[in-house]
């Protein structure tokens, strides 16, 4: 925590240096970010960009959204690395994406699901295009993104109860009316070798079309082949704008992955903390530990559109979608070296239909929603009892159908030109049908539907022309889901019911544009009460997961961030998220953890980067940026113990990138994780006896970019 301290000292030393250094601004026009404004800005070259934001499912300036809402666009996503779900962490300071196998676990404020099973739901909700993605295919959709958004809190009545933490939404590049493309290479440590690129397709004055790939592979990190990278994925899309009122944005995604499965094979400490990525040859009963003992399969199709229609001052959006994956791996679960076999083929159906409008001083929101997603779950370990012999264990074979409705609306009104009022409401009802074997022979018999209500009241207010100052009151839920190692009884015909998780949130803060535009600062302070929090922590050894619910949780805390273009070619930002994230009541027969921090919950996350541009001869540029993570560590268990705690760690990435005048090309060096810092990718089982274990985030990487464009 000193250092801490520290860090932030000199963070905002270095801010206020660099805000008295304005007088020597150079007069260079600055590059608009992705989802920039194209506006002209009031305060000169050194000010900053507005960014159109739809994360509240309307199209405004984020700075005039009352709500915590981080976007990046797309150049820098690319400029930065963020090649993989996970590494969204990086540029999402409310954020703490975590990976169990192939599936992506979002935790936002300390809101998220610890599980990969199919009898859960989701708690911080991934949209790509505007369509919920489920656990496991998120994998294959970061790359040729025109942007990034993510809003923190509950957003119980514009995405349900899959959004109790917040939403993060990706978006691709649009199809333009030209020819335009680019191509890009990387090579880097570990033989790294990843190719990106998209073409635009002008067919006719309505008519555009756009094609994007990505493939990457990479060595293992770990000495035996373990976790090694061979993945590729493709994108078709296409605009279609016969008249100005009307266009319909269609796309198809396809992602392969046949890389060797991350491994939980690395013990909390490791082994070697010197060297955390050296792993025993042989397994607890002398069973081979090497990638050529496992294998994945992993593969997704989406297809979506978005279709718009302008009628008057009203637009409508129609979102379809049909989302098709399926996973299939191998992998050693836990650090005595027993192997976990997971399948999982779902097929979600979805559909979004929303209005914008206005009547008179109010603007309003309001559509239907439905969502059926089936799923065909296999989950078996292999449980070693010599080199070569093993006992297979059945965990869990489920035929499981989702079905979700909903309707919302919210409507802001203008009490006057300086105060504005906002009321949401929504109705969702959800429904589970499951059938199968749970572990032990437990028989699956699980239907259920519950319906539940939600609502947001809120107030902003124009404290001055650049600063907006609000508060909210607003309701969420995690969706209820079932215990399936638990079977039916005589007096219970159907699998034990975990209930739903109900919250209530209040936030408040303020948005501010000063300096005549050349700084931005956002707060945002915020209360959660959870009641009946789900509580899941995946117990590697056995391949189960334990699910209780706490009976009271408590999250509080402040999300501060702020940017600052100190000259057209010299900015900075630094973004500070402090939480304070208990089980304030849960206890019950044979365990007490009442007071514990909650999973994936650190009490400090800090980020910060510097970006300055350099003017050589003949108008080539320089560019060098440095970007860098403190987080103050947190837990992958709810009990606490020392070997489920991720430590505190720090991170930093720079890079350095030359462009010629022409700027149709450009070359980039860079490393990334420069103090080798030691990240778990999750944190699973141990016991007072016992390490848990888990896999690793890359080690410290170089390596070299080259993009071209026209």
């Amino acid at each position: 925590m000193k250092d801490f301290r520290h860090l932030i000292s000199a963070s905002a030393a270095v801010l206020a240096f660099a805000l008295s250094a304005t007088a020597h601004a150079q007069t260079a026009d600055p590059q608009p970010a992705a989802g920039a404004s194209e506006a002209p800005q009031t305060g000169g070259a050194s000010s900053l960009e507005d960014i159109v934001v739809t994360a509240r499912k309307t199209s405004e300036n984020l700075q005039r959204a009352p709500a915590s809402i981080v976007a990046v666009g797309g150049e820098e996503l690319q400029n930065r690395g963020i090649t993989d779900a996970i590494s969204l962490g990086k540029i999402l300071p409310s954020a703490n994406l975590r990976t169990q196998g192939p599936v992506t676990q979002v935790f936002i404020r300390g809101i998220g699901s610890r599980t990969d099973l199919p009898n859960f739901q989701a708690a911080s909700a991934l949209l790509y295009n505007g369509v919920i993605i489920q656990r496991y295919g998120t994998f294959g959709l970061t790359y040729d993104l025109e942007r990034v958004e993510s809003i923190a809190g509950p957003q119980g009545t514009l995405y349900g109860g899959s959004a109790a933490g917040g939403a993060i939404n990706l978006f691709s590049q649009a199809p333009k009316d030209d020819f335009s493309g680019y191509l890009q290479g990387i090579y880097g440590s570990y033989d790294t070798v990843q190719f990106t690129g998209g073409q635009n397709f002008a067919v006719s004055d309505t008519l555009s079309l756009r094609v994007a790939g990505d493939y990457k592979r990479r060595d293992s990190f770990y000495k035996n082949g373990l976790n090694s990278q061979n993945a590729w994925s493709g994108r078709a899309s296409m605009l279609f704008k016969p008249t100005d009122n009307f266009s319909a944005h269609i796309f198809y995604t396809h992602g392969h992955d046949t890389g060797k499965p991350i491994t939980n094979l690395v013990t909390n400490p490791p082994a070697d903390p010197d060297h955390p990525f050296r792993l025993p040859a042989t397994g607890a009963a002398g069973n081979p530990l090497n990638g050529r003992e496992t294998y994945q399969d992993n593969r997704n199709d989406i297809v979506g559109a978005n279709i718009s229609l302008d009628v008057g001052d009203s637009t409508f959006t129609y979102i379809p979608a049909y989302v098709d994956f399926k996973a299939e791996y191998l992998y050693f679960s836990g650090a005595v070296g027993n192997k976990l076999f997971v399948y999982d083929r779902e097929r979600q159906h979805s559909q979004e239909l929303r209005w914008n409008g206005g009547l008179g001083p109010v603007k309003l929101t309001a559509g239907l929603f439905y969502l059926r997603n089936t799923t065909d779950f296999t989950d078996t370990q292999q449980r070693y009892t010599g080199p070569t012999t093993f006992t297979p264990v059945l965990l869990n074979i489920t035929d499981q159908t989702n079905t979700s409705y909903a309707a919302f609306a919210q409507a802001i009104l203008s009490v006057t030109d300086r105060l504005r009022i906002t009321g949401g409401a929504r109705y969702s009802r959800d429904k589970i049908v499951a059938n199968g074997v749970g572990a032990s022979g437990v028989r699956i018999a699980f239907d259920h539907a519950h319906s539940r209500p939600d609502y947001k009241l809120g107030v902003d207010y124009d404290l001055a022309d650049h600063v907006l100052v609000y508060a909210n009151l607003q309701s969420g839920y995690i969706g209820f889901g079932y215990n399936p190692d638990v079977g039916p009884t005589a007096t219970n015909p159907q699998n034990p019911i975990v209930p739903e998780s109900k919250l209530t949130a209040i936030s408040g803060g303020f948005k501010s544009r000063l300096l005549d535009n050349r700084l931005e600062a956002n707060v945002e302070g915020f209360h959660y009460l959870y009641k009946n929090f789900q509580a899941i922590q995946f117990v590697s050894a056995t391949g189960l997961s334990t699910v209780l619910n706490a009976e009271k949780s408590t999250i509080y805390g402040v999300d501060i961030n702020l940017r600052a273009r100190i000259t057209p070619s010299f900015s900075v930002y630094a973004a500070l998220v402090l939480q304070h994230a208990r089980y304030d009541n849960f206890a019950g027969v044979g365990y007490n953890f009442s007071g514990n921090q909650m999973i994936n919950a650190p009490d400090v996350n800090f980020q910060g980067g510097i970006e300055k541009r350099f003017e050589l001869a003949g108008g080539a540029t320089l560019t060098a940026r440095v970007d860098t993570q403190y987080e103050d560590g947190h837990y992958g268990a709810f009990n606490n113990l020392p070997t489920q705690r991720q430590d505190a760690f720090h991170r930093t990435d720079a890079s350095l990138m030359y462009a010629p005048a022409s700027d149709r090309w450009n070359v980039q060096i860079f490393v990334r994780n420069i103090e080798n810092a030691t990240v778990f990718t999750t944190i699973n089982g141990g016991s007072a006896t016992a390490a848990a274990s888990g896999g690793l985030e890359p080690p410290r990487t170089f390596g070299g970019r080259l993009s071209i464009k026209w």
